[in-house]
């Protein structure tokens, strides 16, 4: 069960978050064909190389790429407006100064090798977590990977797995289901810092690596 942090951590990381800056580096050419380890997700393989969007539907931003025969792990489903079926996916490998190892984003269903018609669904994945203030959502497990929308306080957010950036720091997966309209996509999922989240995400499971 996701547990409550204490209110004296809390206070210490909001004055810490703007302060701190952690560096993420794009995978290594030498990541590129290792095999991944365990974690959450089941592997699949792209047909082509294929956008990887930041919302659920074809006209959101494209965050990067999931390329054809590289580890990608598929998390869940979930329809567009168009009734298009996208996979929450992760980019495990990236590619060395192009994109970040564990990129994540949705990838259209056509393009992808594997039946996923029995992957869970994205509306109810994983526990909430409650974001202490407005913060970044990232497209990568760093904090120096692009920035590409907001989980707003409040919000209903969901969370889907941890992992630690090259730094040792904490990032979430996560899903910003609301939106705002105009603005930013329903469903809108990326990374945010561990910090910027009230709850203790312990219990979450491991997003995996390259």
């Amino acid at each position: 069960m996701i547990r409550t942090k204490t209110a004296t951590a809390l206070g210490a990381l909001c004055l810490a978050a703007a302060a701190v800056s952690v560096s993420a580096t794009p995978a290594s050419a030498g990541q590129q064909g290792q095999a991944g380890l365990l974690g959450i997700g089941t592997r699949i393989n792209t047909l082509v190389d294929t956008p990887l969007y930041f919302g659920p539907g074809l006209s959101t931003p494209q965050v990067g790429v999931a390329w054809a025969t590289d580890n990608v792990a598929g998390i869940c489903q979930i329809y567009d407006n168009n009734n298009k079926r996208l996979i929450l996916g992760i980019e495990r490998p990236g590619r060395n100064g192009v994109q970040w190892a564990n990129t994540a984003g949705y990838i259209w269903d056509d393009f992808i090798f594997q039946n996923t018609a029995g992957f869970p669904s994205c509306l109810s994945y994983g526990p909430r977590v409650t974001p202490i203030r407005n913060t970044t959502i990232y497209s990568g497990q760093g904090l120096s990977t692009p920035a590409v929308g907001v989980a707003w306080a409040g919000d209903d957010v969901e969370g889907i797995c941890k992992v630690n950036d090259n730094n040792g720091k904490r990032m979430d997966l996560v899903i910003e289901r609301p939106g705002r309209n105009g603005i930013q996509w329903a469903n809108s999922a990326g990374y945010v810092w561990d910090l910027d989240i009230a709850e203790n995400t312990n219990s979450l499971p491991d997003c995996g690596t390259v």
